[in-house]
């Protein structure tokens, strides 16, 4: 599936570091996975740079697809019994409400709620792209996940 964002989308800068979206995100994750009985999914810097090149290379070159993620994720972690990716993209907020409102846009989409909600997955890398679309400035997001 591939879609283009309206406008083409440059990537313009972010205002807030990538960190404060990163924790924000990891702490919206295990939020909603502890309310299903879940375990927390930690932080993998590996997957961090898979998920954050991918969202950057969306912004930069302005399209919204998840192209050879299979490839791109196994060689970020290498050998793992599971893997799997969501794409998402929204107005630019807070760290919080982005991840708040990321998450909850996940949830409501079965195919996405089926891999926030998996057990099979311990590890999760997070990028995200500020990028614009027409005249507003939106954040592209990667979750790359492996178990």
């Amino acid at each position: 599936m591939v879609a283009l964002l309206p406008g083409g989308a440059p990537a313009v800068a972010a205002r807030p570091d990538a960190a404060s979206f990163t924790r924000a995100m990891l702490r919206e994750l295990n939020r909603v996975r502890a309310a299903h009985h879940l375990s927390a999914v930690r932080e993998d810097r590996q997957l961090d740079r898979s998920a954050l090149g991918h969202s950057r290379d969306m912004a930069r070159r302005g399209y919204f697809a998840h192209g050879a993620w299979a490839s791109r994720v196994t060689s970020a972690v290498g050998r793992s019994r599971s893997i799997g990716e969501v794409l998402g993209w929204r107005v630019q907020g807070s760290p919080g409400a982005e991840a708040r409102g990321m998450v909850r846009d996940w949830l409501a989409s079965p195919p996405h709620r089926a891999v926030l909600l998996s057990g099979r997955f311990s590890r999760v890398g997070v990028g995200r792209a500020a990028s614009a679309s027409g005249s507003h400035r939106t954040a592209l997001y990667t979750l790359d996940w492996a178990g």
